[in-house]
């Protein structure tokens, strides 16, 4: 297929869980930086410490913004590869059928 776009549900579930495996990848790294930056925040005080807290804030909020983005890119590849299953059986139903 030299122009367009071809799959194949085995691809599309591939992809599904490599998105699932980065997306908990991103979760691990995102606990491992929360646990290592908690004692810092704990004993750090004055207008650079609010202000990184606020940052922090800040970026927590992307990160499991991009994280939520990847669990539903995840689930929509999963979803389209069982609706692709789903019409490629059909097809072969109807054409089975057709030649009798």
């Amino acid at each position: 297929m030299a122009d367009g776009f071809g799959t194949t549900t085995e691809e599309m579930v591939r992809a599904a869980g490599q998105v699932r495996a980065v997306s908990d990848a991103v979760n691990g790294e995102l606990a491992r930086l929360r646990s290592q930056l908690g004692p810092l925040q704990g004993q750090w005080s004055g207008s650079a410490a609010t202000a990184f807290a606020q940052l922090m804030a800040k970026w927590d909020t992307e990160a499991r913004r991009l994280n939520e983005a990847l669990g539903a890119i995840g689930e929509q590849l999963g979803g389209t590869a069982t609706t692709y299953q789903q019409q490629e059986d059909q097809n072969r139903t109807a054409i089975t059928s057709v030649l009798g």
